[in-house]
């Protein structure tokens, strides 16, 4: 957990350098620059394809819905659990208790799933992926959806 949170403060303190030192910034933007064109394709994120596949093969995936009751009632992906991203941080007992178990964080379209990834990495869990286009995505490609 350190590790990772060490490593997005590291880049958060470059990029504040960067502000403070107008003349380092070129070369700080290039190494900004390299840091993110070198993370692969799918960093942090999961296709609903991908997703789909592991829940037929029967793959343990905790599937977390952090959307509102009302939008997870009016369609989710089967057997997630719905925990609104603003209760996130005071029910992560609701969570596998292995922090290396498969999670993939869905939304409506991408971005509360993104920001519940990076809290949950930062909180330790080590296998956490954003639903690529979230629900809206989803159910355009014609995954199964519970109401």
């Amino acid at each position: 957990m350190l590790r990772r949170a060490s490593g997005f403060l590291g880049v958060l303190f470059l990029v504040l350098a960067a502000l403070a030192v107008p003349a380092a910034a070129a070369d700080l933007q290039a190494d900004i620059h390299t840091f993110l064109s070198s993370l692969p394709a799918d960093f942090d994120t999961v296709a609903g394809k991908t997703l789909a596949a592991k829940q037929q093969s029967g793959e343990n995936v905790f599937v977390l819905d952090v959307r509102e009751p009302d939008e997870f009632k009016a369609g989710h992906i089967e057997g997630a659990a719905n925990i609104p991203i603003r209760t996130l941080a005071r029910s992560l007992d609701k969570l596998p208790a292995d922090k290396s178990t498969p999670i993939a964080v869905v939304c409506k379209s991408g971005i509360r799933a993104a920001y519940s990834t990076m809290t949950l990495k930062l909180l330790g869990y080590t296998n956490v992926k954003d639903v690529v286009g979230g629900m809206l995505a989803w159910e355009k490609d014609g995954y199964p959806v519970v109401k």
